[in-house]
């Protein structure tokens, strides 16, 4: 009996254990394969998931955005530089250094790389998010304008300084400036940022091209030429023809066709009131607070960020088809708040949604054909406007 109910549990066991192979297996595929899925959204608004071996399949021209994976928040950048060109791009890089005006980068996306210098508007010599407001927003400023000069901040005794002068040297250590008819040697341990005055913006239009945002939160801006398996390959106005790996890659995203980003356009009313009449103002690519937009983690580079009671106006004039995007409230204000997402056309109510701080963010899809005023309304829900910072991410119109 003993033999006999030994042999009988031998297969047992052997079939449980080739169960458990076959089901570890059958795991370990579905992981291969959904890391190496895709979101696909066309330029018509409809999205799909695509495996990497179907994005040569694809028409380039097609493609609004390929999602591969979500780029890090641009807040939670610490270490090294990051520069911009007057292009778009936003590389982060750990070597710097300038010679035979070019600069000497390094990124996951380009390899290392040489920039003209004439093609950079800004470098970040010290974290965006560790200077003050009010600091960033004149350095940024200073690299959109039309400087003669270049423009060094500085921190001294505690304060940002502006120093108006011209680039002489630079690396990951010091800055050689000369300002006031005098070279200054200036450690980057009190150096913010520099602001070039020979930066020019790209002959190409807009409308062909393209960003390709990488995983180390880094971007590159040109005209998209080809999508492989393996690679993307750019023609940019900074740094000629790129192909970039597949893998570095986070996000691509169009900036041509048909989509345009609600946050381009300029409202003709705005309304906005908070439960005892305060007033929060609205904001373009950023959370009403001035961060980056984020829900549930991942962070979106444009859309609308407003509070409760908020109506924002704009006039369409029929030239649209679809609205697009994602709704919800940002995570910097945790699990609080609770409002209503209102989208009318010409007065007429096209979408009513109700979203609290613990409901997952819900994507946005309205036909607004033939609409000649279209409103954005984040209205009070019951819990009067306590957290109530609402994002409208990636808001698109379609023709």
């Amino acid at each position: 009996m003993r033999l006999n109910a030994g042999t009988q549990r031998a297969p047992t066991r052997a079939k449980i254990l080739r169960l458990v192979y076959i089901c570890s297996f059958t795991l370990v595929l579905s992981l291969i394969s959904s890391s190496h899925a895709a979101t696909v959204r066309l330029r018509d608004g409809r999205e799909q998931k695509a495996e990497l071996g179907e994005l040569p399949a694809l028409a380039v021209g097609s493609v609004e955005e390929l999602r591969l994976t979500d780029p890090p928040p641009p807040d939670r950048w610490r270490l090294g530089f990051l520069v911009q060109t007057a292009a778009g791009d936003a590389l982060r890089t750990e070597r710097l250094r300038l010679r035979n005006e070019r600069l000497l980068v390094e990124t996951p996306l380009t390899g290392l790389a040489e920039l003209p210098l004439s093609a950079v508007s800004l470098v970040w010599l010290t974290p965006p998010g560790t200077i003050p407001e009010t600091t960033r927003r004149e350095i940024q400023q200073a690299a959109a304008s039309r400087l003669w000069q270049d423009a060094l901040f500085v921190r001294k005794a505690g304060e940002w300084v502006r120093l108006d002068g011209i680039l002489q040297s630079l690396d990951e250590k010091r800055v050689v400036f000369r300002w006031q008819d005098d070279e200054r040697e200036i450690p980057l341990s009190i150096a913010g940022a520099l602001a070039l005055a020979a930066s020019q913006p790209p002959a190409t239009p807009r409308e062909k091209l393209a960003a390709v945002c990488g995983c180390d939160g880094s971007r590159l801006v040109g005209e998209l030429r080809a999508l492989t398996t393996d690679s993307v390959t750019l023609a940019t106005p900074s740094l000629g023809a790129v192909t970039v790996p597949l893998d570095t890659v986070a996000v691509v995203d169009a900036l041509w066709g048909r989509g345009v980003f609600v946050s381009e356009l300029e409202p003709v009313a705005v309304a906005e009131a908070g439960w005892f009449g305060t007033r929060f103002p609205w904001r373009r690519d950023a959370s009403v607070s001035g961060r980056p937009l984020t829900l549930r983690g991942r962070v979106f580079e444009r859309g609308l960020g407003v509070h409760s009671r908020s109506s924002l106006t704009y006039q369409l004039d029929k030239k649209f088809s679809l609205l697009t995007g994602v709704i919800g409230l940002d995570d910097e204000g945790g699990k609080l708040g609770r409002v209503q997402f209102v989208v009318r056309g010409d007065g007429r109510e096209l979408l009513r949604a109700t979203v609290s701080g613990t409901d997952a963010p819900k994507p946005l899809r309205v036909a607004v054909a033939g609409v000649e005023r279209l409103e954005l309304l984040v209205d009070f829900a019951r819990e009067e406007d306590t957290g109530d910072r609402a994002d409208w991410a990636d808001l698109r119109l379609v023709r």
